[in-house]
């Protein structure tokens, strides 16, 4: 006589097919998901271009405001990196269908030039306001009208060719400078000028107090600093720890 499967023996077969009903379940799951991504991910796609389309038709009907106003120039720089288009990537790209191409590129070497000529009294850190200033008056009256953003524009698209100049912006007021010295400021050195930024100098001391950074940390930053030839060394001042002092911040 056949026995009966006993209440074990039950148990194990409904969990082994309710086991392969979840799996199956769980990839139909993930099969509807991964259409659901492409699908996104087209649709996607599709609006980038519709709107790398519509910009190319807002930079041709406003090609005069972008070539002649600065601000505007501006305004329609943010509109593109809004939406993930950088006019600077090619001379191909909209600067070049505006006849905007060169012009950064222009503005660029004028601005190294700038710089270098600046190095030796500046220490290679330079007001982005003042490099303006000298720009225009290098430039002429009659040259296309600047701005400031019209120089971080420049600077970056020289970056797309080599890291000849960088951007420093300091926290509070927004002071941006144009460093030209070829080297990798880490976050310590930047404090270090941004304690710097309304009198011009700090110190170890200084740094010590404001930062609340051990003797070393202060004194590694200020010393690359001085190495790179940045800033410079108060050593009349008579204390302990001479002030160190910034050119490019001189007020």
């Amino acid at each position: 006589m056949p026995r009966r499967a006993g209440v074990a023996g039950i148990g194990h077969g409904i969990g082994a097919r309710g086991l392969q009903a979840q799996n199956a379940a769980r990839e139909r799951a993930q099969d509807v998901g991964e259409q659901l991504v492409a699908h996104q991910k087209k649709q996607l796609a599709e609006q980038c271009v519709k709107f790398k389309d519509r910009l190319e038709e807002f930079a041709s009907k406003h090609k005069q405001d972008i070539i002649r106003d600065p601000q505007f120039r501006s305004k329609f720089n943010e509109m593109c990196s809004s939406i993930g288009v950088d006019p600077l990537a090619s001379k191909k790209g909209l600067w070049g269908a505006l006849g905007m191409g060169e012009f950064y590129y222009e503005l660029g070497v004028q601005l190294v030039q700038l710089c270098l000529e600046r190095r030796r009294d500046s220490g290679g850190l330079d007001r982005a306001d003042e490099l303006l200033v000298l720009l225009e008056k290098r430039r002429g009256a009659k040259a296309q009208k600047i701005d400031i953003h019209d120089i971080e524009q420049a600077v970056r698209n020289l970056q797309a060719l080599g890291k000849s100049l960088e951007i420093i912006t300091l926290p509070g007021e927004g002071v941006k400078l144009v460093q030209s010295v070829p080297c990798e400021l880490s976050r310590d050195h930047t404090t270090v000028i941004e304690s710097a930024r309304r009198t011009a100098h700090t110190s170890v001391p200084i740094l010590m107090e404001e930062f609340a950074w051990p003797q070393t940390r202060a004194s590694a930053a200020i010393e690359f600093l001085l190495d790179e030839g940045m800033a410079w060394v108060d050593a009349q001042n008579g204390a302990p720890f001479p002030l160190i002092w910034f050119p490019s911040l001189f007020p």
